[in-house]
């Protein structure tokens, strides 16, 4: 029973977050936008997303983490769930280390004259989102994947059991 919570925890958060990732790679790309509007955008989208977003990646990381051990009799659910930690460990580091010093940097500009350099530092923010994006939606894969074959394996060894009686 605790590992059909912590899959149904992980599915569920992980899509939330490879949602999340997928729009606001599309929503947040520069090209087209004027300074003041993406410094704006930006400035609005930290005071609104940031603590549920955040909340809810967190938790994704952890119940991705926590899937494979409770998954470690089934062998393939196992590395499926394995490779999706992995995915939600890299896609962390890179939000850490690569996207919040840049948000960090945006939140500090003036919305109504925003730095000369802001097309090279938004172009910055999109490649680390693409990766990140990548990621998510790659462990999401795994994940689904993880269900399907755990699924699969269920169904053989019951019918296995029905053919022995």
């Amino acid at each position: 029973m605790a590992r059909k919570i912590v899959m149904f925890l992980t599915l569920f958060l992980l899509a939330l977050t490879s949602g999340a990732a997928f729009v606001i790679w599309l929503d947040f790309n520069p090209s087209g936008l004027s300074p003041t509007f993406y410094a704006e955008k930006w400035q609005h989208a930290i005071r609104v997303f940031m603590i549920p977003l955040n909340t809810v990646a967190i938790l994704s990381v952890l119940f991705t983490i926590a899937a494979p051990f409770l998954s470690r009799r089934d062998r393939s659910s196992f590395y499926l769930l394995l490779g999706a930690s992995v995915c939600v460990i890299a896609a962390t580091l890179i939000t850490f280390f690569g996207s919040v010093p840049i948000i960090n940097q945006i939140t500090t500009w003036s919305v109504n004259s925003p730095p000369s350099n802001w097309m090279e530092v938004a172009e910055k923010w999109q490649r680390f989102q693409t990766l990140r994006t990548i990621l998510q939606t790659g462990a999401l894969a795994f994940v689904i994947l993880s269900t399907l074959v755990h699924r699969d394996v269920s169904r053989q060894k019951e019918s296995g059991k029905t053919a022995e009686a």
